[in-house]
């Protein structure tokens, strides 16, 4: 699948995701057209590449590009009013998470994903990624496993 057909197929996914970041939809088309310029310019990059984990990749950019955003603004004195207290924790929430996910392989990265923030159940995400389900739950069980001992160490 081409990377135009990836983005026209989860476009609307991608633009809801930025939409509940932002709030603003010209801001979130933004973030949008930014995450898929940065794929287009790493287009080699996804080559063999399932197109959900073209999505989740642009996911995370257009998360990224928002937390970016943010800081410089942040940085810049740029807010009219304080910002929200529970803003700040939800986006150290989410790169604690980020962080603590990118320590897993791929394969157990991928189904964690799929369950947890796409909310796929293991024979879904079974049939997406050609796997039985019973692998799909033995994956799962052994990344929390190690989501739980890094989280410890």
């Amino acid at each position: 699948m081409q990377l135009y057909e990836i983005y026209e197929n989860y476009q609307s996914d991608l633009l809801r995701y930025a939409q509940s970041l932002c709030r603003r939809k010209e801001d979130a088309e933004d973030l949008v057209q930014q995450a898929y310029l940065k794929a287009l310019q790493n287009m080699d990059s996804f080559n063999g590449s399932h197109p959900l984990q073209v999505k989740g990749w642009l996911l995370r950019t257009i998360k990224n590009q928002y937390v970016d955003n943010y800081r410089r603004q942040k940085r810049m004195g740029d807010f009219e009013e304080a910002p929200d207290p529970a803003f700040e924790a939800f986006i150290d929430d989410t790169l604690i998470t980020a962080d603590l996910l990118e320590t897993l392989q791929v394969p157990l990265r991928t189904v964690v994903i799929l369950r947890y923030l796409h909310d796929y159940n293991s024979t879904e995400i079974g049939e997406i990624l050609g796997l039985n389900a019973s692998t799909v739950r033995s994956r799962l069980s052994q990344a929390l496993l190690q989501l739980r001992k890094t989280i410890q160490d």
